[in-house]
C-alpha cells in the first residue's frame, strides 16, 4: 500500500472518495427544500442542530459578525454548499478534510454552486485555525477514519468557542442490538462496506467518555439505522455473496436469500423505495433511536 497523507490512502483499488451531491439544488432554499431533509435523516438532525443555534444567535449580533461553521471531513463539500445555502450571507462556512483530490473537487463544486465558502487541505491532526474561532462544528463519517480519536476531538474542541455546537455522526462498533451483524461478526463475517478503511471503531459508552473527556457536553445522541438489514440491504450484498461465503452454499443460506430478495426489490423500485426507507430511518431514530445501539451515532452536543 502506498500513502500520502495529503492525498489519501491509495492502493490498486483506489482511495475511498466521498462524492455525495449538495441536497438544496437551488439558489433558494424554500420549504420544500427543507422537506427533503425528511429523506435525509442524519443530515436532519445535524443541520437542524446548527440551524436552531445559528437563528438564535444572529437575533444578537450584527451583520460585520458572521456565524462561523467548520465542515470537518467536508469530502467533495456537499455539507458545505448546504449549510450555506440554508443559512444564508450572515453565515460563513469552511470545510477541511486530508484528501487533496476532494478538496479540488469540492472547490469546483462550490464554484458551480454559485456560493462561497472556503475549503483547505490538512494534515488530519493540527486544524489550521485559531482557538475559538467557530460557532459550530459538523462532521460525519469521518471519526471512525482518524488515527488519534482523543488528539482529533480536543482540536474540534479547541477551535470552537465556549458553549458551541457539535454536530456530528460518528461511526462505532457493533451495538448488542445490532443483532444480525453481530450474528455474521461472530461467525467471521464483516458486512460493513467500509470496513477497509474504518480504523478507529468505539462502542456508544467509550464515544461518550471520549467526547466528555475532551470537554463537550452530549445533548443527544440517536443510533442510526438499527433496522438496516430491512433498509439496507445493499450494505449486506457484498459481504454476503464474497466468494467465500460462495463456497458453501449452504453458509447463511436463509439470510442470503432474504438479502437478495430486498436488494432485488429495492433496486428495482428505487427511487421510491430508497426514500421510504430513509423516511423509516428518522421515525426509527426518533422512536427509539436513544436507546438502542447499533452500529453509528448521530452526536448532538456543545462546548462545555
Amino acid at each position: 500500500m502506498k500513502e500520502n497523507k495529503l492525498w489519501g490512502k491509495t492502493d490498486n483499488q483506489g482511495s475511498e472518495i466521498w462524492d455525495t451531491d449538495p441536497v438544496f439544488k437551488g439558489d433558494i432554499v424554500t420549504w420544500k427544500d427543507k422537506l427533503k431533509l425528511l429523506f435525509y435523516p442524519k443530515k436532519f438532525f445535524l443541520y437542524r442542530h446548527i440551524y436552531k443555534d445559528a437563528k438564535k444567535e444572529l437575533k444578537f449580533r450584527h451583520l460585520d459578525e458572521p456565524y462561523r461553521i467548520l465542515d470537518v471531513g467536508c469530502g467533495t463539500g456537499a455539507s458545505v454548499i448546504d449549510l450555506k445555502k440554508l443559512l444564508g450571507k450572515q453565515v460563513d462556512v469552511v470545510g477541511v478534510d486530508v484528501v487533496g483530490l476532494q478538496v479540488d473537487l469540492a472547490k469546483e463544486k462550490i464554484k458551480k454552486s454559485a456560493v462561497w465558502a472556503e475549503v483547505f487541505l490538512y494534515d488530519g491532526e493540527k486544524l489550521p485555525f485559531d482557538n475559538n474561532s467557530f460557532d459550530a462544528i459538523y462532521s460525519s463519517d469521518v471519526l471512525g477514519h482518524v488515527e488519534n480519536v482523543r488528539n482529533w476531538l480536543d482540536e474540534l474542541n479547541r477551535v470552537l468557542r465556549s458553549g458551541g455546537v457539535l454536530a456530528m455522526f460518528s461511526e462505532s462498533k457493533l451495538g448488542k442490538h445490532a443483532f444480525i451483524r453481530n450474528y455474521l461478526f461472530k461467525r467471521g463475517l464483516n458486512v460493513d462496506p467500509h470496513a477497509e478503511f474504518h480504523i478507529s471503531l468505539y462502542s456508544k459508552k467509550v464515544l461518550k467518555e471520549f467526547l466528555e473527556s475532551s470537554n463537550f457536553e452530549i445533548k443527544k445522541m440517536y443510533t442510526a439505522f438499527w433496522a438496516s438489514f430491512l433498509v439496507h440491504p445493499d450494505e449486506f450484498y457484498r459481504g454476503l455473496n464474497r466468494r467465500s461465503v460462495d463456497a458453501d452454499r449452504r453458509r447463511f443460506f436463509i439470510l442470503k436469500t432474504l438479502n437478495k430478495v430486498l436488494y432485488w426489490v429495492k433496486k428495482k423500485t428505487h427511487p421510491y423505495s430508497t426514500a421510504l426507507c430513509e423516511l423509516y430511518g428518522l421515525v426509527e431514530m426518533y422512536l427509539v433511536g436513544k436507546w438502542v445501539e447499533a452500529q453509528g451515532y448521530v452526536v448532538l452536543g456543545r462546548k462545555k
